[in-house]
């Protein structure tokens, strides 16, 4: 049989499921329809090609509901949906979404890890009961919670996790909390997680912090905008260690990745900032946005600093924003280093007339990618005539320009 162009597979049952997605993703679908040299007709494909058709529907980005795309093109196409629990592990609740489906989701998606998704914005009073009725469902499968994410106003954050803090979430890997409004920054917790499976932490305009400092030992991935380091503090984590004769260690162990953005130590009477992470095993570490309007912050921003800027693992840095007692602090850090070759070192929005040949010295072992915006590049790019400095260098954008090593030193160094 001759395979079918992707233009003759826009047929009716093709049309009818364009009010879910868009040209692109039915573009996809009916190429790989083609592809498998099927019949014109739609309705009886084999079921293993409709498995791998769904998979490519899954796997796109511009689909927002892909199992529902899928189970609305025709009746066997339905069917078969129906009995892949795998198509059913996405929940997503949001304010026109009605919760009368999620019982639906939970019962066909079996006993597989659930992917949770709750989209609040804006604060409706007359929707509480729908959050609470939604909760009440998931509640029951929270074992199969693998990821949880929630974006809401202050008060409908505050009150979906006061019901969430009893529960033990010992299936959980991924957790992201962003506040949508402009409230003050809640602490949200205790929550209970398993440190062995719990992976990924991200939040914004809030903050939470575990039942035992312990359980965030296997954070890999942290990811801070617009909040706090009280949970990089140890001091002010909870342990049942405490209080001890002997220092406390840090309880995050295997931390891979970090981002701050406007995430600044919170300083008090109490103990001094000390980093609840290990760098040994940093890959990445992106800082932005960080303040130090008192001398009690610059000085907790030079123990973060000298602890994140030191793993040896560390290939990725990116600084950007950073200014007045915050960057003087940085600079004062960077001149005491030795870094570790650089796969790709950013640098945005910052003062580089502080960048002096100490600085420099402490990136000698080497850098591929040199990335600059939004800053004088003449401090830093008119040492490059220098071949012994960066001789890995491979890489050089400016303002989102690739540039080639020659052309710098032609434009910086020889005037």
């Amino acid at each position: 049989m001759p395979a079918i162009s992707c233009g003759t597979l826009l047929s009716r049952d093709w049309v009818l499921a364009s009010s879910h997605t868009d040209s692109v993703a039915l573009e996809a679908m009916s190429c790989h329809v083609a592809r498998s040299r099927l019949p014109r007709s739609l309705d009886s494909p084999p079921d293993e090609v409709l498995r791998r058709i769904f998979d490519c529907i899954l796997l796109s980005t511009d689909v927002s509901h892909p199992e529902l795309l899928i189970a609305s093109v025709t009746h066997h196409w339905r069917e078969v949906a129906l009995k892949i629990p795998s198509l059913w592990t996405t929940v997503r609740i949001h304010h026109d979404r009605h919760i009368s489906v999620l019982g639906d989701y939970l019962h066909r998606s079996q006993n597989l890890p659930l992917s949770i998704y709750i989209r609040l914005k804006a604060f409706r009073y007359r929707f509480v009961s729908d959050y609470m009725e939604a909760l009440d469902l998931l509640i029951p499968h929270v074992e199969r919670w693998r990821l949880f994410s929630v974006t809401a106003t202050n008060p409908v954050l505050h009150l979906l996790c006061t019901r969430i803090y009893p529960l033990s979430l010992t299936g959980l890997e991924n957790l992201e909390l962003v506040q949508s409004d402009k409230g003050q920054i809640q602490h949200l917790g205790p929550f209970i997680f398993n440190p062995s499976i719990f992976r990924t932490l991200r939040l914004e305009r809030t903050m939470l912090y575990p039942a035992d400092a312990s359980l965030l030992s296997g954070l890999t991935i942290i990811d801070l905008k617009q909040s706090s380091l009280a949970m990089l503090d140890e001091h002010k984590l909870l342990s049942i260690e405490y209080p001890t004769p002997e220092p406390r260690r840090p309880s995050i162990k295997a931390l891979a990745h970090l981002e701050l953005d406007g995430s600044n130590p919170v300083t008090d009477l109490g103990l001094p900032y000390s980093p609840a992470f290990s760098a040994t095993h940093l890959t990445s570490l992106t800082i932005a946005r960080l303040t130090a309007p008192s001398l009690d912050r610059v000085q907790a921003l030079s123990r973060f600093y000298g602890t994140a800027l030191s793993g040896p693992a560390l290939r990725y840095l990116a600084i950007e924003d950073i200014a007045g007692h915050a960057l003087v602090m940085l600079l004062s850090v960077l001149r005491t280093m030795n870094f570790p070759p650089l796969k790709r070192f950013a640098l945005a929005g910052i003062d580089t007339a502080g960048i002096d040949d100490r600085i420099m010295a402490a990136f000698t072992q080497g850098v591929e990618e040199l990335v600059l915006a939004r800053l004088d590049y003449k401090p830093l790019l008119g040492r490059l005539a220098v071949p012994s400095l960066l001789p890995d260098l491979t890489h050089i954008e400016l303002d989102g320009v690739r540039v080639s090593r020659a052309s710098v030193v032609s434009r910086f160094v020889d005037k």
